[in-house]
């Protein structure tokens, strides 16, 4: 599923994704690591920088496990048991949406000084560098669709969301392929408008880094990395305003199709997640 389009299910279970492939406590507790090769993948860090971030990085992660994981734990617990009861009321997705929405925005805030303090430290040889590695991640994120028809990006799109859910769920009954098929038709799931907006984040970026030193530059960097729709493309944000409520309309419905044994292992993994998140937030 492109990036454009991580639909609500993807925002619902997106903490879930810390368990993909491995387990959840063994990546969170390296979390510093990944973000600093992360970091490293697009900045070309020498040692010394990724290691003076990796130490900037450990006091907004201690204060993230202790503050915002507890909350994750009990939010997920409460939908484990609503889904376990085929009782998620009218609504629970979207508050726990806008939850998570809020939570992101806080985690934001909390990096944007280690980020100051890593972006200050770059040669302008490392920023000269940056085009051609934004270039080379766009590439990649684009692979699956690029060249694709309007109807071959939708079928995709269809196709990935399906496998997600699955892994979630278990197999889904023919009706729920059919409403998979008919979201499909409603939105646009067209790649390139994402990329657009990307690129056009990326240049406003690299425009800011040039004043990386200046006062200037730590006021506005919050609003470069939190406020990502500032710079949306008029097209990416028309396309976003049609996405946006067939995704609203899409979930819930998808919660209240569920059978037994589709609740049973959506309950489960969902409670084994918030088991995680808790041991996680009372390692201190």
């Amino acid at each position: 599923m492109p990036q454009a389009f991580r639909s609500r299910a993807v925002l619902l279970l997106a903490l879930g994704l810390l368990a993909s492939g491995c387990s959840t406590q063994r990546l969170y507790n390296n979390a510093d690591r990944l973000i600093a090769w992360r970091a490293d993948s697009l900045l070309g860090l020498t040692g010394a920088q990724r290691g003076a971030f990796r130490e900037d990085l450990t006091p907004v992660l201690a204060w993230h496990r202790e503050a915002q994981l507890p909350g994750w734990a009990e939010a997920l617990d409460a939908l484990a048991l609503a889904v376990e009861d085929d009782a998620v009321a009218p609504g629970q997705v979207d508050q726990l949406e806008a939850d998570l929405r809020r939570d992101v925005a806080e985690i934001t805030r909390a990096f944007a000084p280690p980020s100051l303090t890593l972006l200050r430290s770059l040669t302008d040889e490392q920023v000269a560098a940056l085009p051609a590695r934004f270039a080379e991640d766009d590439a990649d994120l684009n692979e699956d669709y690029e060249g694709l028809t309007l109807a071959a990006q939708r079928a995709a799109w269809a196709d990935a969301l399906e496998e997600g859910l699955t892994e979630w769920v278990g197999p889904l009954t023919p009706a729920q392929g059919v409403a998979i098929a008919e979201l499909s038709e409603r939105i646009r799931p067209d790649n390139a408008a994402w990329m657009a907006y990307r690129r056009a984040w990326q240049g406003e970026f690299l425009a800011a880094l040039e004043r990386r030193h200046t006062p200037w530059f730590a006021a506005a960097l919050p609003v470069l990395l939190g406020y990502r729709q500032a710079f949306y493309t008029a097209e990416y944000a028309a396309q976003r305003t049609q996405n946006d409520p067939a995704y609203s309309a899409f979930f819930p419905a998808f919660l209240r199709s569920l059978n037994a044994l589709q609740r049973e292992r959506l309950a489960g993994k969902l409670r084994d997640l918030a088991e995680d998140f808790q041991a996680l937030a009372q390692q201190r």
